[in-house]
């Protein structure tokens, strides 16, 4: 049986691959923060797929030792053939209102744990020379974004690295693969509201996406070996010609609150 771990995947995105790949015949590791959404979540899942085996972990991924402890935890349980690194949150407002405890926090989540849980398992993968490591970008990794600055900072880290880091896997020749997904705004999960952006028109603009459509995208770049993909039809679409908008309008659109692009 191959197993799948994910992070965060007790709710959105996460969990929404959890239910591909569960559909699919994997094993399910959940590595999430909150214990009782956790188990809500268990169980939920458990009523849909009944033969699935799944084991879960409460971990804050912001803490230090945090991220050795899910690969020792996992290794202990069976060897990871795709592991899915979803877990992350986000901020909103002028940066100097923010937080700054917050804000390092998210990128101790969104950065840090990533290229941890992404070298200890690639560590695995590559001497068996096979896995597949799939890293959750974001659609605001193409450019800076006011108010959101450091989340969109973190998530253009997650891209380049994870698209170099293929390349370089590539030039010797590993069968390893790190696929790079970046979604564009989804509307039907808890983000928008955790991440307290309830005046931000992005998530029902043009270029919002579904759920459904990340975990559809998501399964067709793991199935066709592909190593990048923006998810939402209609974010490929804007995407053909953002290089050719000046930065300042691109500033623009991405400032106004009220910008349903």
């Amino acid at each position: 049986m191959n197993t799948a771990l994910i992070t965060g995947g007790s709710s959105g995105i996460g969990y929404g691959l959890s239910e591909k790949f569960a559909s699919e015949g994997y094993r399910i590791l959940w590595v999430s923060k909150p214990k009782e959404e956790l188990a809500i979540a268990k169980k939920q899942i458990m009523a849909d797929y009944p033969d699935l085996e799944i084991r879960t972990l409460t971990k804050d991924l912001s803490k230090e030792g945090s991220c050795k402890e899910v690969h020792e935890w996992a290794n202990n349980i069976a060897p990871i053939d795709v592991l899915i690194n979803n877990a992350g949150f986000g901020t909103y407002g002028f940066i100097k209102d923010c937080s700054i405890e917050k804000e390092v926090s998210m990128i101790q989540v969104n950065v840090k744990a990533l290229y941890l849980l992404t070298r200890y398992f690639m560590g695995d993968m590559m001497k068996k020379d096979t896995g597949t490591i799939i890293n959750i970008s974001s659609n605001s990794s193409f450019e800076t974004v006011p108010r959101m600055l450091t989340y969109s900072s973190t998530k253009a880290f997650v891209k380049h690295f994870s698209r170099g880091l293929n390349e370089e896997l590539k030039m010797i020749n590993s069968k390893v693969k790190v696929i790079t997904i970046c979604p564009a705004a989804v509307v039907d999960t808890n983000f928008k509201k955790e991440a307290k952006m309830e005046r931000v028109k992005t998530f029902e603009g043009l270029a919002a996406t579904s759920l459904k459509e990340v975990v559809a995208d998501t399964w067709s770049a793991f199935e066709k070996g592909k190593s990048f993909q923006i998810s939402g039809w209609k974010m490929r679409w804007l995407y053909k010609i953002y290089g050719f908008i000046p930065f300042s309008i691109k500033m623009k659109l991405t400032a106004d609150e009220t910008s349903e692009i």
